[in-house]
């Protein structure tokens, strides 16, 4: 099921078609001119969905079906290298590592 949000009209306009289909819910890109390769993305996704590319020094993209549309990821981006289609971007969501976890423990 698509998550929704506080009135329940679907964040994702598309999602129910393509989640059905196979196929990822958000679409990321990494701008790999603009990427600096700091790894702040990688540290700071609850998902784990990029990975740092040692070979080439800049973030990858590895499991975008993981991803929950928190916006982390592009919150904590210095060189904003981080594109997410699908997301209504007007409701941002900053997921911290450390209080997920907090959270989660208490749960």
């Amino acid at each position: 099921m698509c998550r929704k949000d506080l009135i329940g009209l679907n964040i994702f306009p598309n999602c129910f078609k393509r989640k059905n289909e196979g196929i990822a819910m958000v679409k990321i890109k990494v701008d790999e001119d603009a990427c600096v390769g700091c790894g702040s993305c990688v540290e700071d996704c609850p998902s784990d969905v990029y990975e740092l590319d040692s070979e080439h020094g800049k973030t990858v993209v590895v499991k975008e079906g993981d991803c929950m549309a928190c916006l982390s990821c592009h919150e904590i981006c210095p060189s904003q290298a981080l594109e997410h289609d699908d997301i209504h971007v007007a409701k941002r969501l900053y997921i911290d590592r450390k209080v997920n976890s907090t959270i989660s423990k208490i749960i």
